[in-house]
């Protein structure tokens, strides 16, 4: 799974790595936790008609909450199972329709040895990735509260560990390589099932 991550990356390298017209101003942040405000891109969907389908960032929440759920789920829902999340009503619209990646300059998982739980910080050397970022796959949400209020809410696409990573998590987080961020971003021109088989 994935339940912490930071992005010590600049700003400026972020937007222009991903091609957004703009860029957030945000700190450098070492522990990202669920709950938390985390930086997405994904396509913009309205707005200037030259720019419907352009990569943009924006902060949402980390901890998805479907569309169309009347409240929020009792338990944070911050991974999905790429395995499965085609097939649940959950996470099924936003993977056809609301695709994003997220940046990040690893993620952190935990390993008790001798009966103490260990943070290990998982990062680009051991993930072999040729960017100088990792690019996690996600999905996301706009859940209405009952107060009217607008939620932006997403989760993390996870798969089973491999090589290394294994030795501490069975889990981990789907990892885009570059020549697939737009892909996965497409919702509509990748479908479902097929879209998985873009991961790392």
């Amino acid at each position: 799974m994935c339940g912490r991550f930071n992005l010590i990356d600049e700003f400026d390298y972020v937007a222009e790595l991903f091609n957004c017209a703009d860029s957030l101003q945000f700190p450098k942040r070492y522990n990202i936790a669920p709950s938390q405000p985390v930086i997405i891109i994904k396509n913009q969907i309205d707005g200037p008609r030259e720019t419907i389908n352009k990569p943009m960032m924006q902060l949402v929440q980390w901890g998805f909450i479907a569309d169309w759920m009347k409240q929020p789920p009792a338990k944070l829902i911050i991974n999905a199972r790429s395995e499965t999340a085609c097939m649940k009503p959950m996470f099924r619209g936003a993977i056809e329709q609301n695709r994003c990646i997220i940046p990040a300059s690893g993620w952190y998982e935990w390993k008790t040895i001798k009966g103490v739980k260990q943070p290990f910080h998982m990062c680009k050397d051991m993930t072999r990735s040729n960017n100088s970022l990792l690019v996690f796959a996600g999905i996301y949400s706009r859940f209405m509260a009952a107060d009217g209020s607008e939620i932006d809410t997403m989760a993390v696409l996870t798969k089973p560990a491999v090589g290394i990573l294994k030795q501490v998590h069975h889990r981990m987080p789907c990892l885009l390589p570059q020549d697939k961020y737009s892909d996965w971003l497409n919702g509509w021109d990748v479908r479902g099932r097929n879209a998985i088989e873009l991961f790392d």
